[in-house]
């Protein structure tokens, strides 16, 4: 267990909340290194178990039965054991299943006989807003038996346990939105930003320890590091570090976001670091600072030349942040800097990215989600 003992938010003046938490593990013989994520066990919010049993015409004090808990009560089990801040394919196959023939019967089967239009579905609803739309009753057991068991969250740990023994720090953005007339929260993110109490909160959590995402054993490697938005939480962890461990390589950061003064996470640091020399280089990317929108891979490939020439010398690239969007036009840039600075063909840069940095030399790490 570990014990909340610090949070406050890192993006004050945006309409995005991003919060630094601290988290005590003294006592508990948890360990960790940088690169490593801290795995906890969200509860769902309070409101929405309460509106759920409601909904369903049910009472908290129900007994329902699972193989895991054996008998407890409907609130307990909607609190700590199910997934219901949104709906699953199989609730609503059930939902499908209790309805009569007709129109909307018709049109939510074809909806599940395509995966995509399922996904987009249910991405957008939860238990409560299929109910809404689908006049059908469930009892207690059979509602909870449609459900998806609460699984834990993983994040990258933004400390070096040098710098702060007996704490993990993260830098987690809170998922918040309205839909369908009803206020939402990310179930993990939700958690932490309504229902903690500094000093106070425990919370089940655990380390996921990772075996490529790592510091270069040789201290004097330098490094170049790739972190928009919360993607820059282990580099902090590594610079941390890298301090701490007197390492000799240069360390270069990219990081990007929204805006310069809204959304510049742990700029003292980051300047504190330049200063005394634990930082080599800083480059930014705010893309909404400027009428052309600017990101980090553009910033790779203006420093494409420079970039090449540490690559060249040794240095580790290091990549943390969306896998969807950021790291494939990351991914893109690298391959173009190889190409242009190191006077390839297509084919040979994709090689030297893919198979010899990648793979075959361990220089080129991602930590993608």
């Amino acid at each position: 267990m570990g014990t909340v003992v610090d949070a406050y938010c890192i993006s004050e003046g945006s309409h995005k909340e991003t919060n630094h938490y601290v988290i005590s593990i003294k006592g508990s013989g948890i360990r960790y290194k940088p690169g490593d994520s801290l795995g906890f066990y969200p509860t769902n919010n309070n409101n929405l178990v309460r509106d759920t049993i409601r909904k369903i015409g049910a009472k908290k004090s129900n007994i329902i039965e699972t193989k895991d808990t054996g008998k407890i009560t409907l609130e307990n089990a909607l609190l700590h054991r199910f997934t219901i801040h949104r709906a699953g394919k199989k609730f609503l196959s059930a939902v499908v299943n209790k309805m009569a023939k007709g129109k909307e019967k018709d049109e939510l089967n074809s909806i599940l006989e395509d995966r995509e239009k399922t996904d987009k579905y249910l991405f957008t609803r939860d238990c409560i807003d299929i109910l809404n739309e689908c006049s059908v009753h469930f009892e207690p057991q059979e509602f909870i038996d449609t459900l998806s068991p609460i699984t834990p969250r993983l994040y990258s740990i933004s400390s070096s346990p040098k710098t702060h023994p007996g704490e993990v720090h993260l830098t987690i953005a809170i998922v918040k939105y309205n839909n369908f007339d009803r206020d939402r929260f990310g179930l993990a993110t939700g958690h932490l930003a309504n229902s903690i109490e500094v000093n106070k909160t425990k919370i089940p959590v655990y380390i996921q320890p990772t075996r490529e995402f790592i510091l270069p054993k040789d201290k004097s490697k330098d490094i170049i590091m790739v972190g928009p938005g919360t993607g820059i939480a282990p580099f902090r962890a590594f610079i941390e570090h890298r301090k701490e461990t007197h390492a000799s390589g240069k360390n270069w950061l990219f990081f990007g976001e929204v805006n310069q003064e809204s959304t510049f996470f742990y700029n003292n640091e980051w300047a504190d670091y330049m200063k005394h020399g634990h930082l080599d280089k800083l480059t930014t990317a705010f893309s909404r600072d400027q009428e052309q929108k600017i990101y980090v891979q553009h910033r790779l490939l203006s420093n494409g030349k420079e970039i090449w020439t540490w690559l060249e010398n040794g240095a580790y690239f290091y990549v943390c942040g969306d896998k969807q969007y950021m790291a494939k036009d990351v991914h893109s840039a690298l391959i173009e800097i190889a190409k242009k600075e190191g006077k390839m063909k297509k084919a040979d840069a994709e090689e030297y990215i893919n198979k010899t940095l990648m793979k075959d030399q361990h220089r080129y790490l991602r930590d993608v989600y």
